[in-house]
């Protein structure tokens, strides 16, 4: 058998096993994902038949893509994408199975469901009296409590009619189902609800559940230890029992989504109950460093993957003074480390798009970014991929009128845009009467734009070009700023529009809502990175900072404890092995308060296993 890629012996077994479940446990850097892949490439070569690769990130599912871009009509072959992406695929095509006339549109803000749970609690009486009477912040409290209540129904898949054997609480039953037929007179769902109507389809049209299972000859999983309760049902529900060609690829120590719901229980308990799967563990090591190794062991000491580590690496663990030094010694150490150029560790030149700098949270690289910036040294935020985020106010208007010309149902943000326009008739009917009565300026010409777009928006480049090259507003910088949202858009047209035949503004805008239409492309200058969003990315020099007690862990993991505060740790664990070559982790002994005041700091929890065995800063 002969692969694209060079494997080793194990890996090889792996890819050319018998057909049949399979778990691999594999640790960080032990290539993982290459197996996946040509496992993927060997099954191909064995069936006429399609395979189902689910990811967790369209990221992870257009890497493994590319990497298999040399088989014919791959495209046609293999289906790779998001569970979300898989259950938005099924519903655009047998969702009327379910009472869905059309593709809802869905509402991937959480800003959007934070309205609706308030619109939901003011037509729940028993709710409302409690609400109006509460503090703004107890007010915020209880819409993210609501919210929470009615993920956690979704994510157990529990029935309508079945509310009542869940809770005691009659009132918060009423709330979930106003909130629910709040969504449906808008023609929409929320992220969850395309899990859940998919998995309502395969149970009760079980011929439909038939028809993909026999479509696929086999699934695979990547990053399974990320599964939550409604994605391995909804696996449970399409195999049914009859399908056993199964592969699930992940690390329990990767596990970092609890917030989700997600646990390595699904794929290292359910799994092998449930399947039977031959199982297999990968823990040599082919992408981290033998110092890199040794600290991440610290952190997770069951963990093995010392094998065919031949690059020494670095790690220091520093502590500072205070956030402006640390800041501070990551400028300097990586002005050193660029300066240097080379370095037998590293391969090829040594340059800012090598080095990522990793927090616990955004906040972490306040100074730090005004340092980078001060020594004129560049960066780019990494942010987890989604819907566009406008920065105009011009271009989120027309967000809002894009929403209401394909969802004239959209009640929510059809009253935005009334709101925004300072038009007080509520009665008004479409986007069209709308734009007939907005007054003059680049508000009405962006919405006649959007009034004319043509339903497959075959227009559209047209058009925003045309308005884009003829924007003019008093102040440069809101100019700029609108055009470089215009050609955000139409990068994300282009993204989409090379990836489908049948056009529309609907699927455009739903693709949008699940990261599909987001260019994978290398930014210039150092990474910033949130750990969460850097999940199944590597540099060869990763910088950790804000290490402190309360900051990584986080404190509310540290008041909760338990699951919470193991989350935590395997976050950290993920941070460490981010790193291939050389790993800096620093903490500030102080951090400055909003209000002002200095706040002593103790070092992480998790670091205090170093003790002297590394170069600590008193």
């Amino acid at each position: 058998m002969s692969t694209k890629a060079q494997l080793s012996p194990k890996q090889e077994q792996i890819v050319i096993a018998e057909d049949g479940p399979i778990y691999v446990k594999a640790s960080a850097g032990s290539g993982k994902t290459r197996v996946l892949t040509e496992r993927i490439r060997y099954l191909l070569g064995k069936t006429k038949k399609q395979i189902l690769a689910l990811t967790f990130t369209n990221k992870a599912g257009e890497e493994i893509r590319q990497r298999l871009e040399d088989i014919p009509e791959i495209n046609s072959r293999l289906f790779i994408g998001t569970f979300h992406g898989f259950c938005q695929h099924v519903l655009e095509n047998h969702g009327s199975l379910v009472g869905l006339s059309k593709m809802p549109h869905i509402f991937e803000e959480e800003a959007d469901r934070l309205e609706l749970i308030e619109q939901a609690i003011a037509q729940t009486p028993s709710y409302r009296d409690e609400f109006i009477n509460q503090s703004k912040k107890d007010q915020q409290n209880f819409r993210y409590r609501g919210l929470d209540f009615i993920a956690s129904v979704k994510r157990q898949l529990i029935a309508d009619d079945d509310l009542h054997n869940h809770t005691n609480d009659d009132s918060i039953v009423l709330l979930y189902q106003t909130y629910q037929d709040i969504l449906r007179t808008q023609n929409a769902i929320d992220f969850d609800d395309l899990l859940l109507l998919t998995y309502s389809l395969f149970i009760n049209q079980p011929k439909i559940a038939a028809l993909y299972r026999r479509s696929f000859y086999a699934i695979c999983i990547d990053e399974a230890q990320d599964l939550n309760n409604s994605q391995y049902k909804l696996l449970i529900a399409l195999a049914n029992g009859e399908h056993k060609n199964i592969m699930m690829v992940g690390d329990p120590n990767q596990s970092i989504f609890h917030f989700t719901g997600s646990s390595p229980d699904f794929m290292d308990k359910e799994f092998v109950n449930d399947f039977g799967p031959t199982i297999f563990k990968l823990n040599d090591n082919y992408r981290s460093s033998k110092k890199v190794l040794a600290a991440a062991k610290v952190i997770r000491p069951e963990n093995e993957g010392f094998a065919d580590v031949v690059k020494e690496g670095e790690f220091e663990l520093k502590g500072l003074e205070d956030e402006q030094v640390e800041a501070k010694w990551i400028i300097n150490k990586i002005k050193e480390l660029v300066e240097l150029q080379y370095h037998n560790d590293i391969e090829g030149c040594i340059c800012y798009e090598k080095i990522a700098v990793l927090a616990r949270n955004k906040y972490v690289f306040n100074k730090l970014e005004l340092a980078l910036r001060e020594h004129n040294i560049p960066y780019n935020y990494k942010m987890t991929p989604g819907a566009i985020k406008f920065e105009s106010e011009l271009m989120k208007l027309f967000d809002l009128a894009l929403r209401i010309k394909i969802n004239p149902q959209d009640v929510l943000h059809k009253e935005r845009l009334l709101k925004y326009l300072g038009i007080n008739d509520h009665n008004i009917g479409d986007l069209t009467a709308i734009a007939s009565i907005a007054p003059i300026g680049l508000e009405k010409q962006l919405l006649e734009i959007c009034v004319n777009l043509n339903v497959d928006g075959s227009n559209l480049k047209n058009l925003f070009e045309k308005f884009r090259d003829n924007v003019v507003a008093d102040d440069e910088n809101d100019r700029k700023m609108v055009i470089d949202d215009i050609n955000e858009l139409l990068n994300h047209w282009a993204n989409y529009a090379k990836k489908t035949d049948n056009k529309s503004l609907h699927q455009f805008k739903n693709d949008m809502a699940l990261g599909k239409t987001h260019q994978l492309t290398q930014h210039n200058g150092i990474t910033l990175s949130t750990v969460h969003t850097m999940k199944g990315q590597e540099f060869e020099i990763v910088f950790l900072m804000g290490m402190d007690d309360e900051t990584f862990p986080d404190y509310r993991a540290v008041r909760n404890g338990g699951i919470d505060l193991t989350q935590e740790q395997n976050n950290l664990y993920v941070a460490f092995t981010r790193a291939k070559r050389f790993l800096y982790v620093t903490w500030p002994k102080k951090r400055l308060m909003p209000w002002g005041d200095p706040k002593f700091r103790n070092i992480s929890r998790f670091l205090k296993s170093f003790g002297d065995s590394y170069a600590v800063v008193k």
